[in-house]
């Protein structure tokens, strides 16, 4: 998938079938809210997840793995899966970070995230992951995934890790084995 030349997606494929789906950017940052609250039993996860559709598909298994392609953009970044950051910490969490996240598309791209009637979550994705490098936001990101451990200069890992601390993420995420675990 181009977003240069081809049109968003509104739906999802599961067996042969489409099944449109919510596309909305708020409505995709409270899907990530939803799967990283631990307070929320897994299997009603799952349930409140099927809210997204519009008709819930029979196959909710594949339902949910169709979400969560949609949800990383699979199908414009196909490879993005394979290549890891080196890193499994969270480098940004969206109610956390929210403020960052607002000030840099408003800096960035003149984009009033609490104004604009609607967004597709791809175009979000694509912004935020073009967002430049001096942002707030992108500076958060890439001290909560560096490795202290690999930082030769003792004060320069010094100066990290309290930075890493000052900045650190309190949520804990949800793995792909935890959503794997629901149909084990």
């Amino acid at each position: 998938m181009n977003i240069l030349y081809e049109n968003l997606p509104g739906s999802v494929l599961i067996h042969g079938k489409r099944y449109e789906i919510e596309t909305d950017f708020r409505e995709w940052i409270r899907f990530c809210e939803l799967t990283e609250d631990d307070s929320v039993p897994i299997w009603i996860k799952c349930g409140l997840m099927m809210e997204w559709y519009h008709e819930v598909p029979k196959d909710l298994e594949a339902a949910i793995y169709a979400l969560g392609d949609f949800l990383s953009a699979k199908d414009m970044y196909p490879d993005r899966g394979n290549k890891g950051s080196g890193s499994n910490k969270p480098a940004f969490d969206f109610d956390e970070d929210a403020g960052c996240i607002y000030a840099a598309f408003v800096e960035c791209y003149g984009i009033d995230l609490q104004k604009i009637p609607y967004m597709h979550w791809w175009k979000f994705l694509s912004l935020f992951h073009g967002l430049p490098e001096d942002t707030e936001i992108k500076q958060r990101m890439m001290y909560r995934t560096i490795d202290p451990a690999e930082i030769k200069d003792k004060e320069e890992r010094k100066r990290v890790r309290m930075i890493q601390r000052k900045i650190a993420l309190h949520k804990k995420k949800m793995s792909d084995y935890d959503i794997g675990d629901v149909f084990a």
